[in-house]
């Protein structure tokens, strides 16, 4: 032969990963047994003499775990896309409830965009008027003391300052535009499929950008950012995590409140704290709130989702959630997220 039982087997694994493997042999050397069933993932293995009743009782149990597998491959598939679509459902139920202050947020720089692009408009007016004088005053078809004399009414001072004002007024409204747009778009990626260099500081502000319309007549919104390196991470649902907790713990507030944001480094791992003074959460609440499905708020504001999905993908990037809470003094959610993902 060209290579040993255990060099085929282990081959045979690059050929065809999910078939069944069986061991008929003669041989009854423990390590070497061993070391094939390593190398070739088998299922089971016979040693000589064996009886054809044995051989076929054995076949049937491989096709049977065969099918299983396939089954439970099937099934775990199929729970792995419902998952998916519930954690995209939530992002887009949170993503809606958000839009009509976000809209409002949008139409403050468009309006503006619009008043300044009017009075251009009006000072362009103008600047053609003088554009016209000077011509006649080339062309010979005006003299120079009537031009002297329509410039001595003019104010070209403030026409300047005017068309700069306006100018400035709108880049610096798209530019708000374009962070908003930019943040909406992070929060809403549904392509997260790779750990990538991610900004916690980065996500922060996307959370705080998207909620602080919300949220502007009532919360402050207090940052504690200690140096922190970029982690390997999920951009996009880590800032579903940050939105999803920064919103409840503004909506614990019931009149006038502060929301403060900490990060800082222990050892290999980033820690996010987000910290509210509201209303607090009861001791008997407290082991149910990253349940699936448990809330205290009305239809209109909770699915029980956002707590749950949050703490899966905080699971994902192998971190962890802790949560401490006292009844009318506040709530603090503290993350920890490593800096290098490890799939084991």
């Amino acid at each position: 032969p060209v290579m040993s039982g255990t060099e085929f087997l282990s081959q045979s694994i690059g050929i065809k990963a999910d078939c069944i493997r069986v061991i008929l042999t003669g041989y009854t050397d423990v390590k070497d047994l061993i070391e094939s069933i390593n190398a070739g993932r088998v299922f089971q293995y016979v040693t000589k003499p064996f009886e054809t009743d044995d051989i076929k009782i054995m076949v049937k149990r491989c096709l049977d775990y065969y099918h299983q597998s396939k089954e439970l491959e099937i099934t775990h598939s199929k729970l792995r896309e419902a998952h998916d679509h519930l954690t995209r459902s939530d992002k887009m139920s949170m993503l809606g409830k958000l839009m009509s202050s976000i809209a409002h947020e949008i139409r403050n720089p468009i309006n503006n965009i619009g008043n300044s692009t009017n009075l251009l408009k009006l000072e362009w007016a103008d600047i053609k008027m003088l554009f016209n004088e000077v011509d006649g005053v080339t062309r010979g078809n005006k003299s120079l003391d009537e031009f002297k004399m329509y410039m001595s009414e003019q104010s070209v001072e403030s026409l300047m300052q005017n068309c700069d004002s306006a100018v400035g007024v709108i880049q610096h409204s798209c530019e708000l535009v374009t962070e908003i747009i930019e943040d909406l778009r992070g929060f809403s990626r549904l392509d997260d499929a790779d750990f990538m260099l991610t900004d916690i500081h980065q996500q922060i502000e996307r959370a705080l950008s998207l909620l602080k319309s919300k949220f502007k007549h009532n919360i402050e919104f207090v940052k504690n950012f200690g140096p922190i390196p970029k982690i390997m991470g999920l951009p996009g649902p880590i800032s579903q995590v940050l939105i999803n907790i920064i919103n409840n713990a503004s909506q614990s507030i019931v009149n006038e409140g502060t929301v403060t944001i900490s990060t800082k480094l222990e050892k290999d791992m980033v820690v996010i704290e987000i910290t509210d003074n509201g209303v607090g959460i009861p001791k008997d609440a407290l082991t149910k709130i990253f349940d699936a499905g448990y809330t205290t708020k009305d239809d209109s504001e909770g699915t029980g989702l956002g707590l749950s999905i949050s703490l899966e993908i905080v699971a994902k990037h192998r971190g962890r959630m802790d949560v401490r809470s006292e009844v009318g003094k506040g709530t603090t959610f503290t993350i920890f997220l490593p800096i290098e993902h490890k799939t084991n």
